[in-house]
């Protein structure tokens, strides 16, 4: 199934935007002000895992997914978006509901690693068949049957790695905040409506969050929040394919946005290989928390972070505004890619080196 592709008027895009960023600012502010008032349901909600002790609201994905659903849909029942793309808001909806859902039970029951993985990939294959799907990498390589696996894993593979992001305030939310801006740009400039609309909106909706899950943190996504956030970030990468825009250059940036979370959920599964244990169990070995047993606080490693980000989505920006460079560009921008991540980890490695060395 192919989405079609209507045009959206500017005026709409910066609509969408700011009444997604207004509605997730309330949102979030009245769960903030109504889960810290003492009763029975707040007494419940602070014996859960996602609290863990903390001094926070949980469930902080309620605004983010509300605030982004409701600007949806209102543009679409305004007249606002075109009728011909109600197909793909269902889809988007159902798919977010899903994940939503599994994000809220998993806060309160926290469910094993494999049983998460396991409805996550057959909500992939769901939307899958609904049409997001991976069927060719450029214009040389026909998936064939592998694409349903492609598709799962791009899916599945996404929406944990911003979860695992999650383990600090302010980084998965930001990540995803910076990630949508540089796909604005991107499929702005290429003509593709649907998924710069979807991004435009997502990115208000994860920005007024955000106030308020910067550290030191009011609120926290939790599962509720970070799964289907991974899941939209992964739907709104994949849409441009399905509706025939398979350039190189449509693979290529959303690895680079997402670069960060990729690299860290990368090395996490083969770090917990190599020790012999399940890649599916959790560690406190992810960057950001190697930094700040480096010493660096909250806002310096979230800022740090953001920074290399920003420094990888900037440098991606080159072939995006100089399409001629893509043929030849792609292969030398990998190396470039794995100099500096390879410089990082080394940089990383060398001061716990320096750290263990000046401990007494």
């Amino acid at each position: 199934m192919k989405f079609g592709s209507h045009s959206i008027s500017g005026d709409i895009y910066l609509t969408g935007y700011l009444l997604a960023l207004f509605l997730s600012i309330v949102f979030t502010f009245i769960l903030v002000k109504a889960i810290r008032r003492s009763n029975a349901l707040t007494r419940f909600l602070n014996q859960l895992p996602i609290s863990a002790g903390k001094n926070v609201s949980p469930f902080g994905g309620v605004p983010v997914i509300l605030s982004f659903l409701i600007t949806l849909w209102g543009l679409y029942i305004s007249g606002a978006v075109d009728p011909g793309n109600r197909y793909l808001l269902l889809v988007l909806t159902a798919g977010i509901g899903l994940m939503f859902v599994l994000g809220i039970f998993d806060d309160i029951y926290h469910f094993s690693a494999k049983w998460k993985l396991a409805v996550q990939s057959f909500i992939a294959i769901i939307l899958y068949y609904a049409g997001f799907q991976i069927e060719r990498i450029g214009g040389f390589l026909e998936l064939g049957q592998l694409s349903i696996v492609f598709t799962i894993l791009w899916i599945v593979g996404i929406t944990n790695s911003i979860n695992l992001l999650d383990g600090m305030d302010g980084l998965a939310a930001g990540v995803v905040f910076f990630s949508c801006l540089t796909l604005v740009f991107v499929y702005m400039e290429r003509d593709i409506i649907e998924a710069s609309f979807l991004a435009v909106i997502l990115a208000g909706s994860t920005l007024g969050f955000l106030f308020f899950n910067f550290p030191p943190a009011k609120i926290i996504l939790g599962d509720t929040g970070s799964l289907p956030l991974g899941l939209l970030v992964a739907l709104i990468t994949l849409l441009p394919l399905n509706q025939g825009n398979t350039d190189e250059i449509y693979y290529l940036i959303p690895v680079i946005t997402l670069l960060i979370p990729i690299m860290d959920t990368t090395f996490a599964f083969f770090r917990r290989i190599f020790k012999g244990i399940s890649p599916l169990s959790q560690d406190t070995e992810h960057f950001h928390h190697r930094l700040m047993k480096l010493g660096f606080s909250s806002v310096n490693t979230i800022c740090l972070l953001f920074g290399i980000g920003l420094y990888f989505d900037l440098s991606a920006m080159v072939p995006v505004f100089n399409i001629n460079l893509i043929p030849n560009f792609i292969p030398i921008y990998f190396i470039f890619i794995i100099a500096n991540v390879t410089g990082f980890v080394l940089w990383l490695r060398h001061l716990e080196k320096k750290r263990r060395h000046d401990r007494p």
